[in-house]
């Protein structure tokens, strides 16, 4: 009898682990992502991969329903009980067990339009040679907090949100040599957000296991490639537990480091791209509901694309030659096509390219827009709430630079706003709780961040 209930048990684990659902990522823009006050009600769609029957809308903390379309997009119906007040709203997706979990954060706009965008600016001091800024709600107070590497003192800063535009003190966590940007999620499915810092000098990833009252436990150290830049936390082999992607400049290639259910990591798989990567992002470029990943290298001039099998192993890549100097690779569907396209900055013009996808895992020719200087990064936001994505440029000017989207892939009216000295990286957040958009700027030179207040036209 012991040994049938043994063989029983076992084969309900293995169908239980064959059956884990994935953990669900979710890409830009939401359809509509802003709407006005008062609006009686609407259908919203998301897009992005791992969706599954039963997956939940998450409306800050209320659950919405979806309606299963495919495994790379889901709707939700919106009551007007929810649209009634000014609001910018966390949308995250929920996948129910086994596996699952929640996905990345996109953001929701309740409050009306305008033709044009104004910020107002205040600089933060931080510890030495800033890099990149992670937006996270660590202490789960629903008020956006930062985490910021700075390679000069390698050190990881937390800086708690006041809600209101303005931060808490710096908390500071020592890293590996030459701390680059922190890498966001729940590793150990605990509910609690927790980080991973690249380590270029070290060759690792330190993995900051978070208490979920905006302090971090003491890091944890995997390998990676030489020389890794940025990552991302994404579950690739759709067992439910987000793993980890670093882009590594010392042996031109991505490691990837399948996560496990208690916030451990395996070790890493790496796969080659082009010469000097620099940054990466993920989505289904292919319309197979699995993620695949987009990575910009420096040195070669070109974007490497790895379609996904769903195993997290990857295709060989296909590169497409961009801008000099590419530094960050944004996905995002910037015409309305239900298919994701690509923004990238280039570091070494002062221009930023967008190569629109045609669905099926490749892209078409691409299209430059000249900004006030160098493009050291670039964001995709509907900075003046008209649903239309819009182009956000930090330069070398220095200067955060705004081209608006007219909403079928192209863009018009370039706005520039001045920054610290510096600026290495460009985030968008709601940090004063207004329903506007506001944005933040990493400068290295200064040891600052800029926090830059939006504040929409006359016209909403």
């Amino acid at each position: 009898m012991r040994t049938i209930l043994i063989s029983l048990l076992l084969m309900w684990s293995c169908m239980t682990q064959g059956q884990s659902n994935p953990v669900p990522f979710i890409t830009q823009p939401l359809v509509p992502d802003a709407v006005a006050p008062g609006t009686e009600q609407i259908q919203l769609k998301v897009r992005g991969a791992g969706f599954v029957a039963g997956s939940v809308v998450k409306w800050n903390s209320t659950s919405l329903a979806t309606t299963f379309l495919t495994s790379d997009r889901v709707s939700a119906t919106v009551p007007g009980t929810l649209l009634k007040r000014k609001g910018t709203i966390s949308i995250t997706m929920l996948n129910p067990g086994p596996g699952g979990g929640v996905s990345n954060v996109a953001s929701f706009s309740v409050r009306g339009p305008s033709n044009t965008v104004a910020y107002s600016r205040t600089d933060l001091a931080v510890e030495m040679s800033p890099q990149v800024a992670a937006i996270a709600d660590f202490n789960v107070d629903g008020k956006p907090d930062l985490a910021v590497a700075e390679t000069g003192s390698n050190t990881v800063s937390v800086l708690l949100g006041n809600g209101d535009g303005t931060f808490q003190g710096l908390a500071d966590y020592a890293s590996d040599s030459q701390p680059q940007a922190p890498i966001v999620g729940d590793f150990n499915h605990d509910g609690k957000l927790d980080m991973a810092v690249p380590s270029y000098a070290l060759n690792t990833v330190s993995v900051f296991l978070g208490n979920g009252d905006g302090t971090f436990q003491q890091a944890v150290r995997y390998v990676t490639g030489a020389a890794p830049a940025y990552g991302l936390a994404v579950d690739l082999n759709r067992d439910g537990v987000l793993d980890l992607v670093t882009v590594n400049q010392g042996t031109n290639t991505i490691s990837v480091l399948f996560g496990n259910r208690d916030g451990s990591f395996q070790s890493n798989i790496d796969y080659p791209v082009d010469d000097d990567p620099d940054w990466v992002d993920a989505g289904d470029f292919n319309g197979d509901g699995n993620l695949d990943l987009a990575v910009s290298n420096f040195g070669s001039g070109t974007v490497s694309i790895l379609l996904g099998t769903g195993a997290g192993t990857f295709l060989p890549e296909v590169s497409y030659l961009v801008g000099g100097g590419p530094g960050s690779v944004v996905t995002a569907d910037l015409n309305g096509d239900q298919k994701l396209d690509l923004v990238i900055s280039n570091q070494l013009s002062n221009v930023v390219t967008v190569l629109l996808g045609r669905g099926n895992g490749t892209f078409g020719a691409r299209t430059d827009y000249l900004v006030s200087g160098n493009a050291n990064r670039a964001i995709v936001a509907d900075l003046n709430q008209d649903n239309k994505p819009d182009l956000v440029v930090i330069t070398q000017k220095p200067s955060v630079d705004i081209l608006l989207g007219r909403g079928e892939g192209t863009f018009r009216k370039l706005l520039s706003f001045p920054t610290g000295n510096c600026p290495f990286a460009i985030s968008a957040a709601d940090f004063n709780q207004d329903g506007r958009l506001d944005l933040m700027s990493v400068n290295g030179c200064d040891n600052t961040i800029s926090i830059l207040l939006g504040k929409i036209g006359s016209s909403e």
